[in-house]
């Protein structure tokens, strides 16, 4: 199983507007990595978010470059949230799943070290990576940071 996994864009300060748009910096290397992903034939058939504005925002970048109609906001994707409830219930074949650190991270960690602390990956506002679900175990395949594109 693949599952996709992303930091939303870079997104305003809490203290210039509470709701934290994207700015457009985080619009254009969250479209850029959309972009790299339809090119490259990477097939997404379901995107995830927290349903905070920033993460929503990122979610529609990617829906609308990669063509995916099913976009749904997730409860229990917010920044410290349990990692265990997303693990538990809602991961899902070629799903891409938009949300928040330290949750995204330790979402990630979990399934590939098991261990949520574990430093597995460095996430990036906008970066995205696949990990590739065997068994009870992940690993990750790729990770693409907005520079590379």
């Amino acid at each position: 199983m693949k599952l996709y996994f992303v930091q939303h864009g870079i997104a305003a300060a809490k203290e210039v507007d509470e709701n934290r748009p994207l700015l457009e910096i985080g619009y254009n290397d969250s479209n850029k990595i959309a972009i790299y992903l339809k090119q490259h034939n990477i097939e997404i058939n379901k995107i995830c978010h927290s349903g905070k504005l920033r993460a929503k925002q990122t979610a529609e970048i990617f829906s609308k470059q990669l063509k995916v109609d099913n976009v749904i906001e997730v409860s229990n994707m917010s920044p410290n949230d349990d990692p265990d409830f997303l693990i538990g219930g809602y991961l899902e074949e070629k799903c891409m799943y938009v949300g928040h650190l330290p949750n995204l991270q330790k979402v990630v960690a979990q399934l590939v070290a098991g261990d949520q602390e574990r430093d597995v990956i460095k996430f990036q506002n906008s970066a995205i990576v696949c990990l590739e679900i065997e068994e009870d175990r992940g690993r990750v395949l790729w990770f693409i940071p907005p520079s590379m594109c």
